[in-house]
């Protein structure tokens, strides 16, 4: 994909879908930095990515933290080239009538704020440079809305349409920022919580990291403001 040397984040890469990410990324000959928010998840990832991986902990819902993590990735690294926001949450099927506030406010923070603050930093810290990639994770629901993901899907919705209006702020400039929209991600909790689910129609965790490292790829430069639609079977 020719990004050999490139300096990358991924936001949540100690979870399920970013540590896939990061450990491509890894694969790539990249520099890796993750961000992450449980102690306990750096130990249990693979010993690629645990070993050459730059691991910071921050909660990148909450603009002092997100701040204090590209400085210390620029402090560290020099840079920061690309940044992938895989941070992000779930709410169980609810008819508007039952989702409560918290419930509401934890999907716009988790899901859309995250991906506004790390936008902002990362093109703060981009300004200037020739390239750039961001890459925010959408969802299937946020473009095909459906009965009982209200605050889900609106809260995707919301981070696809961040995406399209800042590719058209940053055009010209050799940044471009996409998006991609999983449907149901074949995770080991995603299995374990549907069992009667057709899995094999789901997308797997690798195919959106291969996704993702072309968007990022020079051959990609003229593609920005994209939601890539990545469904499978679903």
């Amino acid at each position: 994909m020719g990004l050999k040397g490139k300096i990358a984040l991924v936001t949540g890469g100690t979870g399920a879908l970013g540590s896939v990410i990061a450990e491509r990324f890894v694969l790539e000959d990249m520099t890796v930095a993750v961000s992450y928010f449980s102690d306990e998840k750096p130990k249990q990832l693979a010993g690629t990515l645990r070993e050459r991986g730059f691991f910071v902990k921050s909660n990148v819902t909450v603009e002092e933290d997100v701040e204090r993590l590209f400085t210390a990735i620029v402090d560290k690294l020099g840079r920061v080239d690309i940044v992938v926001n895989t941070v992000g949450g779930f709410l169980s099927k609810k008819q508007l009538t039952d989702i409560s506030v918290d419930e509401w406010d934890r999907m716009m923070t988790i899901n859309l704020k995250s991906a506004f603050l790390c936008t902002r930093e990362a093109l703060r810290r981009m300004k200037g440079q020739s390239y750039g990639r961001i890459v925010n994770m959408s969802a299937m629901v946020g473009l095909h809305p459906s009965p009982g993901r209200t605050a889900y899907a609106i809260s995707k919705s919301g981070v696809s349409l961040l995406t399209e209006i800042v590719a058209q702020e940053v055009k010209g400039t050799g940044i471009t920022i996409n998006a991609v929209a999983p449907s149901i991600i074949k995770t080991r909790t995603n299995l374990a919580s549907m069992p009667k689910e057709n899995s094999s129609a789901w997308v797997k965790p690798e195919e959106i990291a291969d996704a993702i490292c072309y968007l990022c790829s020079d051959s990609a430069g003229a593609i920005t403001g994209t939601t890539l639609k990545a469904y499978g079977g679903v």
